[in-house]
């Protein structure tokens, strides 16, 4: 989220939208008071943000952002997860009609999932977000965090990735590993917890769809558990059509 803090009025704002991204807006805004305690504040021309979290990346770029935040945008809304959705893999199978990257839940109307959902994922990044200085800020820190049952092989998830695109730069993106090629952004993502390792997103490639099933929780994750052997071939494939792609 490339954006600060403004002086616009948030009334101001929603009396530029239409009268059924207001009523989606004013949903969202109640929801998202009641989980931070917050007020709304705008970020940007068009994102409304509740609270404010600092982040620092290997990169050397830092900045401020607000812990829970969402924009009523025209083609649809899109609710910001600035920890990603590594978590929210049931969540997500279960909230309804949606589309993700890596960080930004995109819906088309409000009325397409459930709310209920909606409002225990916004509780999790609200508390996941309030607790970032405890949270990783560089590359090494976040591989110490990684659970040791996880370590041996996210390790070895690692330096597959790393001997597949040795010329990438290895970077903290979004609270996990990514790596970037020529000062990009970042393309392929990693990630290590206590039962399973991640890496995300999956790639849109007919070539590997069959293969890649197996794998595929929610959307926008493959999910490789720690008691199977890693599919080195596979995992150089993904690594090498994201990059591509």
């Amino acid at each position: 989220m490339k954006t600060n803090q403004t002086g616009i009025s948030v009334e101001s704002f929603l009396g530029s939208i239409s009268d059924e991204r207001r009523k989606e807006a004013t949903a969202l805004i109640a929801l998202m008071q009641e989980i931070s305690g917050e007020k709304p504040y705008m970020w940007g021309p068009s994102i409304i943000g509740f609270g404010t979290q600092h982040y620092k990346y290997d990169t050397g770029r830092e900045g401020d952002i607000p812990r829970l935040a969402f924009s009523p945008r025209k083609a649809s809304i899109t609710i910001y997860f600035n920890e990603g959705f590594n978590r929210y893999a049931e969540e997500l199978a279960a909230i309804g009609k949606h589309k993700q990257s890596v960080s930004c839940l995109y819906i088309n109307k409000l009325s397409d999932i459930s709310l209920g959902v909606l409002h225990k994922m916004l509780e999790q990044s609200y508390g996941i977000n309030s607790n970032s200085v405890n949270k990783p800020s560089t590359v090494k820190e976040y591989v110490e965090s990684v659970p040791s049952f996880a370590r041996p092989k996210f390790d070895e998830l690692r330096q597959i990735v790393q001997k597949t695109i040795p010329e990438a730069n290895e970077v903290l993106s979004y609270g996990i590993i990514g790596y970037k090629i020529d000062d990009k952004r970042a393309k392929v993502f990693i990630s290590g917890w206590k039962d399973h390792l991640a890496i995300y997103p999956v790639p849109k490639d007919e070539k590997l769809k069959s293969d890649l099933v197996p794998y595929i929780k929610g959307k926008g994750t493959l999910w490789l558990g720690l008691e199977d052997p890693l599919p080195k071939m596979l995992i150089k494939a993904v690594v090498k059509s994201l990059v591509r792609n």
